[in-house]
């Protein structure tokens, strides 16, 4: 594969404040991308229509897909990736912006490997731009193989965007992206890892992720749940790979981390900021002491994983205290 067609799908909903920037990001990317689609995700504001209207004054081409209603993250990706015709595939955000390079870089990763996908880091910011980390540590190598780039997920090494991934089409298949729940990333980029021959890994931050209120991250919801059931469902892939014994140290910090910690610091922060559904703040702390077990906690700090065993042991014994803390972080 010489030249290969790069593709980038957009879905679209109510990201008003935010997408011209990240179509100029796609603008400006030193290797253009071959097709724009965008999914007009039926958010019941202006964003369509700007960002159409952005693309128009710069006669840019790109596709439309249009939903009948609002439908949700994973279906929009999937609705964009039955509409697009490139080799390779990029799922950006509507509310984020990629530096120049993320196109050249992550292309010339795949090609240049063999490699099913290309990954790079994450610079995460705030609303006002100010930079708040790196999400990744750096990557240990050039390539792994899916497998090893699945293990590095689990151990919170590597983060399951698919923004910051370039895609073979060949990897994906026709629906990649959970359609029925939210976090609807998590357990299918895993999926995709383990059914990936290579990983291209790019150790630059190449991609800005927004972190913003309002988000599907930082808003409690009966969606916030769902979490429970990507745990459930990334254990059911480790469990079918034949590996449940050798990962199980790793499925049990990736529970604690990405599964109970999370749910916990989502329903937290919300009672921080307002003290609105109570009702469901007591649901979700009940809910996640259900699932911590004492006996899990030595084995976490044992195997690498103390602060989800500080986590745990705070839980256990006074989740309001876990709470306060958690407010001056």
């Amino acid at each position: 594969m010489t030249h290969a067609r790069v593709s980038v799908v957009v879905p679209v909903y109510r990201c008003l404040p935010y997408v011209t920037g990240t179509l100029q990001s796609v603008l400006d990317q030193t290797r253009p991308v071959d097709e724009i689609v965008l999914v007009d995700d039926r958010g019941g504001d202006r964003s369509m229509p700007v960002a159409r209207a952005f693309l128009d004054e710069r006669g840019a081409a790109y596709r439309v897909v249009t939903h009948d209603r609002n439908r949700g993250p994973g279906p929009a990706r999937n609705s964009g990736l039955a509409a697009a015709t490139g080799d390779l595939l990029w799922f950006l955000d509507a509310d984020d912006v990629a530096d120049p390079r993320f196109v050249e870089r992550l292309a010339g990763a795949v090609v240049g490997s063999g490699a099913d996908f290309a990954v790079c880091r994450t610079r995460r910011v705030d609303e006002h731009g100010v930079v708040l980390g790196v999400d990744e540590p750096p990557y240990p190598a050039e390539e792994l193989t899916g497998r090893e780039f699945a293990r590095l997920l689990l151990r919170g090494r590597a983060k399951a965007y698919p923004c910051t991934k370039l895609f073979r089409r060949s990897v994906l298949g026709d629906r990649p992206w959970d359609e029925h729940r939210k976090y609807e990333d998590i357990a299918a980029t895993f999926r995709l890892a383990m059914g990936a021959g290579r990983v291209a890994l790019v150790d630059e931050p190449l991609y800005r992720y927004l972190h913003r209120s309002g988000s599907i991250t930082t808003t409690l919801s009966e969606g916030t749940f769902d979490l429970f059931g990507v745990g459930d469902d990334v254990r059911s892939t480790v469990l079918e790979d034949g590996f449940g014994s050798d990962w199980a140290a790793d499925l049990l910090g990736f529970e604690y981390r990405e599964v109970l910690t999370s749910i916990a610091h989502v329903a937290m922060r919300a009672s921080h900021v307002a003290a609105e559904r109570p009702a469901l703040y007591r649901d979700a702390v009940r809910r996640v002491r259900a699932r911590i077990r004492l006996r899990d906690l030595p084995r976490l700090a044992r195997t690498g994983h103390p602060r989800e065993a500080v986590f745990g042991a705070f839980m256990t014994v006074s989740p309001a205290a876990y709470s306060t803390v958690l407010r001056y972080r």
